[in-house]
């Protein structure tokens, strides 16, 4: 009985100590949360890159800082390098469940995140597609990044391919090149299905 008792009061033990060792990390864990989302309503660019340092180096921390600092500053070449190397390149991986859910953050375990930054963070994941296009814009180089993304960015809430069309009107070379740079199957899916760069049309429109 004794024996039964002693062990009783290690597992306890045992357990108390695992989760005071996990308070601090869920703690830090918020503080990241809480950066993040704050993040989508910085003002500035000193705001934003104060922000970021609490929020980490995590994918979606870097998505974040990028769309915002370019709807902060619209010609910082570097934010739209950053966008656009941050594209994801296939429909499987967790970067795409990003930029699909960009405002599916953890909530902490002391309070949730704030509307006022979720509300934020909604509309950052509404104008994704605008910034997008306005980084390709200032880094035409990126354009067959620009384009192969074009697919997985189909969805009937998405209007990527909407947004493609003063991409295409204003870079039409370098827009066209890089249609053509397609396989000859993602080509003509392209071309039927999402975007006609002849003549610039739009065929994959979000649903109303």
């Amino acid at each position: 009985m004794k024996d039964l008792w002693l062990v009783r009061s290690v597992v306890s033990i045992g357990a108390c100590l695992a989760a005071c060792a996990a308070l601090p990390a869920q703690e830090r864990a918020c503080l990241e949360t809480s950066a993040m989302a704050a993040m989508a309503r910085a003002n500035s660019p000193a705001v934003l890159e104060a922000r970021k340092e609490k929020a980490g180096d995590s994918y979606r921390a870097q998505v974040i800082f990028a769309a915002r600092m370019l709807e902060i500053e619209p010609q910082d070449k570097s934010a739209a390098e950053l966008l656009l190397n941050l594209i994801p390149k296939d429909e499987v991986g967790p970067e795409q469940g990003v930029w699909l859910e960009l405002d599916e953050l953890d909530q902490c375990p002391s309070g949730r995140v704030p509307d006022s930054d979720l509300k934020q963070l909604w509309r950052l994941q509404y104008d994704l597609t605008r910034d997008l296009a306005n980084a390709v814009l200032l880094v035409p180089e990126k354009m067959f990044a620009y384009v192969t993304y074009a697919p997985l960015s189909v969805n009937p809430e998405s209007d990527n391919a909407v947004q493609m069309k003063r991409v295409c009107r204003a870079r039409h070379k370098q827009f066209l090149d890089a249609v053509n740079r397609l396989s000859p199957d993602d080509k003509n899916w392209f071309v039927a299905k999402i975007f006609n760069p002849q003549g610039c049309r739009t065929i994959a429109f979000p649903e109303q």
